[in-house]
């Protein structure tokens, strides 16, 4: 049953897209499944499950983190003005994440277990980028708008949107990649090792998927990783160093690679100058609800009265790591994924590290947790990357 699990939790992950409603109540396929397997953990380990891991989460200094952090999110369900909706957000997004790491806790007992995971996200990761790279070629649909001009050709996979595909696929790279560089292979007998290939595999799919996205954000996200991965590692510090002053003499000697970072970290090109604007009206709207902010799902109605810039739509979230954990959080969300991060790095290290990377700079100009499957993914790579 343990085995079962594990390896169909990463795979489940996209099926949130399937939505339906159990009597009047919304739900989706992957909640669904979530809640099966809690149960099924539960009936397989019996309460001994829960007493292991709550040991578990309190030798590695996980009990205040999460306390802080499932406290930061039922309070924001009463700052919002639509309780019903926000406890459903709450739901997804703390509750039903916490509980799967309350469950992995227990069921990653050593390496055998942390395998079989990573094996399963590994090929989770490879059929996204098979999907999109079935896109690209035209032997898959791509809704519209994102299946012809002026958005031009952008995969998707099975999500709503290319950024979902990349959200996903970029620190689950950055995993990969840090997984390959630090590993020596496995045992095969007394005759060597084998290689770390199917890092390598899920990485190349995941930046595939991300590249096929046109993603700039989950590309600069992977590139960030590869960086901090290479120069954590004392055999590779010179090549993680050759690679930025190749990439910096490039950057002023070639005008058009030039031009095109500087627009990029200037936030000079369209969607750069929307999300300025957006975050301008967030600070505006924050300024006035400094404490706990909009509450959760609560961004679209309470950003209405300071949004001046009526030529561009209100997005769902105002795209910037900081500033979305403020508006659905508070001050005590913004501290608890603080503490979250820091306990991470803490007891992660050199796993955790190209991981936060990718996460804290996807994160600039996107929404790497507030989804279903990213909240959950996020857990999970939590838990693959802890020190024993």
């Amino acid at each position: 049953m343990p085995r079962i699990l594990l390896i169909l939790l990463p795979l489940l992950l996209p099926t949130y897209v399937v939505r339906f409603h159990i009597g009047p109540l919304p739900t989706t396929l992957l909640e669904v499944s979530l809640l099966v397997m809690l149960c099924a953990w539960t009936k397989s380990r019996g309460i001994n499950g829960w007493k292991n891991s709550i040991a578990n989460i309190r030798s590695r200094g996980w009990l205040l983190p999460l306390g802080l952090w499932l406290a930061a999110g039922t309070i924001a369900i009463f700052v919002a003005p639509n309780h019903i909706a926000a406890l459903g957000l709450w739901r997804a997004y703390f509750l039903e994440p916490i509980l799967i790491f309350v469950m992995l806790s227990d069921l990653i007992r050593g390496e055998k277990e942390k395998r079989t995971l990573i094996n399963s996200l590994a090929i989770t990761v490879t059929l996204l980028g098979l999907w999109a790279v079935g896109q690209y070629l035209g032997l898959l649909p791509i809704s519209a708008p994102w299946d012809a001009p002026p958005q031009g050709f952008r995969a998707i996979g099975p999500f709503p949107f290319p950024n979902a595909l990349a959200l996903f696929c970029a620190p689950a790279a950055a995993l990969f990649f840090a997984l390959a560089i630090n590993r020596k292979g496995e045992k095969i007998g007394e005759g060597g090792r084998t290689p770390p290939l199917r890092e390598w595999i899920g990485f190349a799919a995941g930046t595939m998927a991300t590249l096929l996205a046109k993603s700039d954000g989950g590309l600069i996200a992977i590139a960030a990783a590869v960086m901090v991965t290479l120069f954590l590692k004392k055999k590779t510090r010179r090549i993680a160093v050759a690679i930025a002053l190749i990439s910096l003499v490039a950057t002023f000697a070639i005008p058009q690679l030039g031009q095109k970072v500087g627009d990029q970290i200037l936030f000079r090109e369209w969607s750069g100058k929307v999300r300025l604007v957006m975050w301008d009206e967030t600070v505006a709207m924050l300024r006035s609800r400094p404490i706990f902010g909009a509450g959760l799902g609560a961004f679209p109605v309470m950003i209405a009265p300071y949004h001046v810039a009526t030529w561009m739509e209100v997005f769902q979230y105002p795209h910037n790591i900081l500033l979305n954990l403020w508006s659905e959080t508070g001050l005590l969300g913004l501290i608890a994924f603080g503490l979250i991060l820091f306990t991470w790095w803490r007891r992660g290290r050199t796993l955790a590290l190209p991981m936060i990377a990718a996460i804290l700079v996807h994160g600039i100009v996107d929404v790497p947790y507030f989804k279903n499957d990213l909240a959950v993914l996020f857990w999970i790579l939590i838990i693959i990357s802890l020190d024993e």
